[in-house]
């Protein structure tokens, strides 16, 4: 691209490295101020689509799910769809109970675990005792004891959970819900048994709500119960600091220098925030598809970090300005080709009103504007500032 002006030649390029900082510090306000939308996938709820022939009062829809369900957030999208009819896209946020519900069933699980480990010591220690064929027969009524009074305290807390469930899910149920607690492995087929009956309800709730709406037959629904959420979340913060940290191994390996490793770090968590940035400026939601979008982000900014470091550090032809200049080249014909080619998807995906789709090109096209600014304002002027300093030295 040889109509791009060399940038490098001056001896003012340094002050190209305002332009990443000011847009970093912006990003990080309107992240702090906004906060990163989350989807269901990583704060749990309910989420619908469907089409119809019928007019959608989306306003209207969403105050009836709202008030009947009980849930303070709801969105209701509507977009043209296929054959001349509307696209619907609603999502509800978690209920209050049955999140709670849900949360306290897997506590119960966890306590009916340590119920049966429990008891199966219990079993074992008095059969030896029993026999009366043991020589630590001291040691055998200690080991009984405590597994004993490991078995009542997993008992009380199944009975502590198994009431907050019924406390939970009792509204969604039309029969009194009487607790076996006398009966571990009863109260726990009973607890699972209301649980499922509340949430077979509460999804035949929504469903009579949005047919008293609209009209339509097909639809999707889908899921996402508090603790997978809680799970998808954990796993999304653990793979985003083991690639930063796998990235920073890799770079200090290759250039065995603090400068130019930072500087490809730098320009690395500089695209995560403004791609962060920009999802809370536009409502783009973190989900695991933008997730896997934001990694896409860390290995495209290394092509390009990889690419100016090696040229400048590696190579001995000409200046050093000229090799970061030819860099520039190459680097902004590749951002720009992955612009276009993302580009064409998000078009895309606002067409087809597919979320993935549209999630995934929205956080491309924001990072790619970011590792543009990022890499050719103050990476090339970090590693620029390396070679000229070791070229005084030399």
């Amino acid at each position: 691209m040889p109509s791009l002006p060399n940038i490098y030649a001056s001896r003012n390029y340094r002050l190209l490295v305002a332009i990443p900082v000011a847009l970093l510090l912006l990003s990080f306000g309107v992240i702090y101020l906004k906060g990163v939308p989350q989807g269901i996938d990583l704060r749990g709820g309910i989420l619908i689509t469907t089409e119809t022939n019928s007019s959608v009062d989306a306003e209207a829809l969403k105050a009836s799910l709202s008030s009947q369900l009980g849930v303070p957030e709801v969105s209701v999208k509507t977009a043209p769809g296929t054959s001349a009819r509307t696209g619907v896209e609603i999502e509800l946020e978690q209920n209050e109970k049955l999140a709670a519900a849900e949360l306290a069933l897997v506590d119960f699980y966890a306590a009916y675990d340590r119920y049966s480990e429990a008891d199966f010591r219990v079993a074992s220690v008095s059969s030896a005792l029993e026999s009366g064929n043991a020589s630590n027969m001291d040691q055998l009524r200690a080991q009984l004891a405590e597994a004993n009074a490991s078995r009542a305290a997993a008992n009380a807390e199944l009975g502590r959970q198994a009431v907050t469930i019924r406390d939970s899910v009792q509204p969604f149920v039309a029969h009194p819900i009487t607790l076996q607690t006398s009966d571990p492995k009863a109260l726990k087929t009973q607890v699972a048994d209301a649980y499922e009956e509340a949430k077979l309800n509460y999804r035949g709730k929504v469903i009579g709500i949005l047919e008293s709406g609209m009209q339509f037959t097909d639809f999707t629904y889908k899921e996402v119960s508090p603790s997978l959420s809680r799970f998808f979340l954990q796993k999304t913060i653990q793979v985003l600091i083991v690639s930063f940290i796998l990235t920073t191994i890799v770079v200090l390996i290759v250039f065995r220098s603090i400068v130019p490793s930072f500087a490809v770090i730098f320009g690395a968590v500089n695209d995560l925030v403004f791609a962060l940035g920009a999802m809370s400026l536009f409502n783009i939601p973190l989900t695991l598809a933008s997730v896997g979008a934001l990694l896409m982000l860390v290995g495209f900014s290394l092509d390009t970090d990889m690419l100016l470091t090696i040229r400048i550090l590696k190579r001995t032809e000409g200046r050093a300005s000229d090799r970061a200049y030819g860099a520039m080249k190459t680097g902004v014909f590749m951002n720009l080709t992955c612009f276009a080619a993302f580009g064409l998807l998000f078009i895309l995906s606002t067409i087809t009103q597919i979320p993935t789709y549209y999630q995934i090109s929205a956080v491309v096209l924001c990072g790619i504007v970011g590792d543009l600014i990022a890499t050719w304002c103050t990476n090339a002027v970090i590693v620029l500032w390396s070679a000229e300093a070791k070229a005084g030295k030399g």
